[in-house]
């Protein structure tokens, strides 16, 4: 072996062992990249639904808001029906008309005494 084939040789190993950390160090890059991307992600997907579960909840409530106001004053409505077919239409308009009275008289003195006095004018279980 002579000194040129083992000058072509070492070029052909340091090529080589270039080359392959070249790849190494290629394939390195990408899978930092792919972990990335990964972490990147699983990051967006949790704040999406977290996002979603914050907006779902916000419906929710609202949804539930409107059903009780709903509910309410349905209850009211049928309350109110069950007085008037109770009473006739002087009792009744009598009966409103002191516990309007009895209403502006607790909202303006709130005493104890008004108190009861307004709530047996105005609640029906006293009648």
């Amino acid at each position: 072996m002579n000194f040129n084939d083992i000058k072509l040789y070492l070029i052909i190993v340091v090529a080589g062992a270039t080359l392959w950390f070249a790849k190494e160090a290629y394939e390195y890059n990408k899978l930092q990249n792919y972990i990335s991307n990964i972490k990147e992600h699983e990051k967006v997907t949790k704040e999406s639904k977290a996002l979603t579960f914050e907006h779902q909840l916000e419906l929710a409530m609202e949804r539930q808001k409107k059903l009780q106001i709903e509910s309410n004053q349905n209850k009211v409505d049928k309350y109110m029906r069950e007085l008037r077919s109770k009473y006739t239409k002087e009792e009744f308009k009598e009966k409103l008309d002191v516990c309007n009275y009895f209403t502006d008289l607790y909202l303006n003195n709130r005493t104890k005494e008004n108190e009861i006095r307004y709530v047996k004018a105005c609640d029906p279980m006293y009648h």
